[in-house]
């Protein structure tokens, strides 16, 4: 057998075996793909932008936190604080938590007119002093014929009452009368005086 002879089988042998092997490479060796389905897809993408929303919220959440540095209140804590700004309130405003009931009667022998009755506290938490009730007196036609002030220099504590007493002389004239109160002060005690609307 010559060279050239010799030479093709060898040629030969090589691109069989080179066959072979590209054939198994491409039988076992070649990675698979996958095919994606459109609703994976839509799956994929779904979760990406729950997981970045998510993100978005615990980074907000975060920064959130860091600024509000105030501790949260327990419920006497914020209990409290409620009740302090009603007593606030109702200090500012004392004549639309007061109101009066009262007879009349008149005194003979001192020759005066009498006003007796009672100041009622309707405020839940605040307490007033120093009560200006004014007695207006009118006329037939109910034409003022001239009024009076009188100050009651008592304490009245929240949902509570306090008497009072009045006699006055009235002008000529005089068929009809009006009693009102016109300025009450609150009462702003030192703290170890305060009253607690929880004690009674």
């Amino acid at each position: 057998m010559n060279n050239k002879n010799i030479l093709t089988i060898a040629l030969i042998s090589i691109a069989i075996l080179l066959a072979i092997s590209g054939i198994f490479y491409y039988s076992f060796g070649t990675p698979k793909v996958d095919e994606v389905t459109k609703q994976q897809a839509e799956a994929d993408s779904l979760r990406n932008v729950l997981r970045e929303t998510q993100q978005k919220l615990n980074e907000e959440q975060k920064l959130h936190q860091k600024s509000n540095l105030t501790p949260l209140l327990t419920l006497e804590q914020q209990q409290a604080k409620l009740e302090k700004e009603l007593l606030m309130k109702e200090r500012s405003k004392p004549l639309d938590h007061l109101s009066l009931s009262y007879d009349h009667t008149y005194r003979w022998f001192a020759g005066k007119e009498e006003y007796s009755g009672y100041i009622f506290n309707k405020a839940k938490y605040a307490t007033f002093m120093n009560f200006d009730i004014r007695v207006t007196f009118l006329s037939k036609t109910k034409t003022s014929l001239g009024s009076k002030v009188f100050t009651v220099y008592e304490y009245c504590y929240p949902n509570d009452e306090v008497s009072f007493k009045i006699q006055t002389t009235a002008p000529s004239g005089y068929q009809y009368h009006e009693v009102e109160i016109i300025r009450a002060l609150s009462h702003q005690p030192e703290l170890s005086d305060e009253y607690e609307p929880n004690e009674q």
